[in-house]
């Protein structure tokens, strides 16, 4: 075989030329990986929630999605905000920024959730609603809400598409290289597009969402509605657990997806008393992990005070 007959041979290589890659670039890509967590090297993010970083084999991944769904009320923005300001917690001496795409409420009302949260005060109380706030009471709400001012986190209140999203991650990527950005959508159905269905509107926005992790290696935290087939009468038998085919646009968001999360609040939303999946119901916050690509599915349960939007992990019995 001449040289020129081995180059054309090489430059029309239909595996190569397809995209193929051949299972010894596999193998060599797993035993990398493998390494890596056993170096101690593996890029990831833990929460300060123990359950979760092991369900999600460590924390939050670059160029992952994870999407966090519920009905309305449950507490969907409420756990994420408090797994955000968390996980900055958590990382502090890592290069991380949070775009918060608050389409469903402004900024300041996020703040005046965790500030709640850290004073241990329902937000009527906050904003003197019944009873007048003391002069003592606010410098502690002040203190604790003007550390916020250190975290690295961005709000956007004005509901934008997912192009104007896109372009920004990239804006943003370029100017702070070294900087990992994580996408905060509150919530999924907000985000603004020109679809002509709603299905379609959500297929734009999750194929936006892979384009960023694929290029950027973003962190996409995508908030997300369950449609009403849970709320059907033949599935009280069940306790309203949560399944993907509840999810909104399950089709696309659920199929692109990392990780699917869904919440549940049995006692609190259905007047559940018996034992929900062996935890007692009465403020219970049941973290269904109903896709995982990587870890482990289940349901992780949490004690949750929403009139001070407080939520931890409950202690195994």
């Amino acid at each position: 075989m001449t040289h020129e007959t081995q180059a054309n041979q090489e430059s029309q290589d239909p595996f190569k030329d397809r995209g193929f890659r051949s299972i010894a670039d596999s193998v060599t890509t797993s035993l990398n990986e493998v390494k890596k967590g056993m170096l101690g090297k593996r890029i990831v993010y833990p929460t300060k929630w123990k359950r979760l970083n092991r369900n999600l084999l460590g924390g939050l991944q670059p160029g992952k999605m994870y999407v966090i769904a519920g009905r309305p009320g449950v507490g969907k923005s409420a756990f994420s905000n408090q797994m955000i300001f968390d996980l900055l917690d958590n990382n502090s001496t890592k290069n991380l920024m949070v775009l918060y795409w608050s389409f469903e409420m402004p900024g300041h009302q996020q703040i005046l959730r965790a500030g709640a949260k850290d004073v241990k005060k329902e937000v009527m109380d906050l904003l003197s609603v019944q009873t007048k706030l003391r002069q003592d009471e606010y410098d502690l709400y002040e203190k604790k809400v003007t550390a916020y001012t250190e975290y690295p986190i961005y709000f956007n209140n004005i509901p934008r598409n997912i192009e104007y999203i896109k372009q920004t991650n990239e804006e943003i990527a370029q100017f702070y290289p070294e900087t990992l950005v994580i996408n905060v959508y509150d919530h999924s159905r907000l985000i603004l597009s020109k679809a002509d269905t709603e299905l379609q509107k959500l297929n734009q926005i999750s194929k936006g969402c892979m384009w960023m992790q694929a290029k950027m290696g973003v962190i996409n935290i995508l908030l997300s509605q369950l449609n009403r087939n849970i709320e059907q009468e033949h599935r009280a038998r069940n306790q309203y657990q949560p399944l993907l085919t509840d999810l909104f646009g399950g089709d696309s968001i659920g199929q692109d997806a990392h990780v699917v999360m869904m919440l549940q609040r049995p006692f609190d939303l259905y007047g559940i008393t018996d034992l929900y999946c062996d935890e007692e119901p009465e403020g219970l916050l049941a973290v269904h992990i109903e896709k995982n690509r990587d870890g482990m599915l289940g349901m992780i349960p949490y004690e949750a005070d929403l009139s001070t939007f407080t939520i931890n992990e409950r202690k195994k019995s």
